[in-house]
């Protein structure tokens, strides 16, 4: 189960940063597609989130993922929420645009956080060897 974590941690963190790169384009090049793009893009890292959180809840369950683990899945899931309702809110700007900036790369980080954090041994991991 620790590897589905893994995979799905490092496929959302690479779907936020496609993000960035199409909101740059999109904005500075002056191509909406890839405004449109972004947008699914981010239903699409909502969904990993929510995913990515039941897994991990799982694995905290079964003792292969240490409760930091739990408490970045939570986070994750969270700010992703808000983030689709800052990218939402945000589409004429205003101060929703410009919390939705630093909110994605607050995910982006905690994404590499909790990616890390699957490669640690859980506490409970040595208790249950024979």
């Amino acid at each position: 189960m620790t590897m589905i974590v893994r995979w799905l941690s490092g496929i959302t963190m690479a779907l936020v940063l496609l993000q960035a790169v199409l909101i740059g384009q999109g904005l500075f090049l002056g191509d909406p597609s890839q405004i449109t793009l972004h947008g699914w893009i981010g239903n699409l890292t909502f969904v990993g989130a929510i995913v990515l959180a039941g897994f991990v809840l799982i694995c905290v369950r079964r003792g292969e993922l240490s409760r930091s683990a739990l408490g970045l899945g939570v986070l994750i899931a969270i700010l992703t929420v808000a983030q689709i309702g800052l990218g939402y809110s945000g589409r004429s700007g205003g101060t929703p645009a410009a919390l939705h900036i630093p909110n994605g790369v607050l995910i982006a980080t905690l994404l590499a956080a909790l990616l890390t954090v699957s490669f640690w041994p859980s506490p409970n991991a040595s208790q249950s060897r024979p």
